[in-house]
C-alpha cells in the first residue's frame, strides 16, 4: 500500500483541487490550448482524454506553473498558478510522458538526488528512497542502473520520484505510454492506491479504456 501524507490531505477534503477558466496558450500561429475549463474535486481521479497534439500536455504545464497562460486563470487548492506559483509548486507532483531520470545511476541514487534537490537531508533522502522503492515494488532492482530497467519499471520510478515531496495533487501526463498491457494494469492499481490514500490525480491519456477504468470524471479534447 502506498503510504502518502494522510494528515496533509485532511485539510483539502471537499475542496476543488483544480479550477481553470478559459485557459489559452498560443505558440506562434498555433493555438495549442483554446479556452479550457476544468473543475477537479479533491480526492478524485480526473481524466483528460485526447490524441497527441490536442493540447493536453500544454494544459498540464500551465497548471503546474511551467508555462504562463496567455489568457484565462487557474487555481490549485485556491492558489493562483501565476500569482502564487511558489505555493502551487509545493502542492503538486508532476510525472511526464518520459522518465526524468539519469540512466547511468541506480534507482536509489536517482531518488536520493531528487530528494536532496527538494531540500531533504542526507539521512532523510536515503530513508525516503528506500520507502518509495519498497512501495513501488522496486527494492530488488534498487542498485541496478536505470539503463537496465524495463519500461514499466521506469514509469514506476518516475511516479515514485514525483511523490518525494508528498504533494496533495499529482499530475500524470500519459502515465502508461509505451507500457505492455500487464504493466499498464499494474500502474492503474498504483494510481488507485494513491487516491485511496488521500491524494488527487489529474491524468492525461490517449486511451478511452484507461479513462473509463480510472477516472471519476473525464474531459475530452
Amino acid at each position: 500500500m502506498v503510504r502518502v501524507y494522510k494528515e496533509e490531505m485532511e485539510q483539502y477534503k471537499g475542496e476543488w483541487a483544480v479550477e481553470a477558466r478559459g485557459l489559452v496558450k498560443t505558440f506562434g500561429d498555433n493555438r495549442a490550448v483554446d479556452g479550457v475549463n476544468l473543475n477537479v474535486r479533491a480526492g478524485t481521479i480526473y481524466g483528460v482524454l485526447g490524441p497527441n497534439g490536442a493540447g493536453k500536455t500544454t494544459t498540464i504545464r500551465m497548471l503546474a506553473t511551467l508555462l504562463r497562460p496567455d489568457a484565462g486563470s487557474a487555481k490549485i487548492f485556491g492558489h493562483d498558478v501565476v500569482k502564487e506559483s511558489q505555493i502551487v509548486r509545493q502542492l503538486i507532483g508532476v510525472t511526464g510522458q518520459y522518465a526524468s531520470v539519469d540512466e547511468s545511476l541506480s534507482a536509489t541514487e536517482n531518488l536520493i538526488i531528487f530528494s536532496r534537490l527538494l531540500g531533504l537531508g542526507r539521512a532523510e533522502s536515503r530513508r525516503k528512497a528506500k520507502e518509495l522503492l519498497e512501495e513501488f515494488g522496486l527494492s530488488e532492482a534498487a542498485k541496478r542502473p536505470l539503463k537496465n530497467f524495463s519500461g514499466g519499471m521506469r514509469r514506476r520510478l518516475d511516479l515514485a520520484a514525483s511523490l518525494i515531496a508528498q504533494p496533495p495533487l499529482i499530475f500524470l501526463d500519459e502515465p502508461t505510454t509505451g507500457l505492455d498491457p500487464r504493466t499498464r494494469v499494474q500502474m492503474w492499481d498504483t494510481i488507485r492506491r494513491l487516491v485511496k490514500s488521500g491524494s488527487t490525480v489529474l491524468l492525461t491519456t490517449q486511451y478511452l479504456e484507461e479513462a473509463d477504468q480510472l477516472a471519476d470524471r473525464v474531459a475530452v479534447y
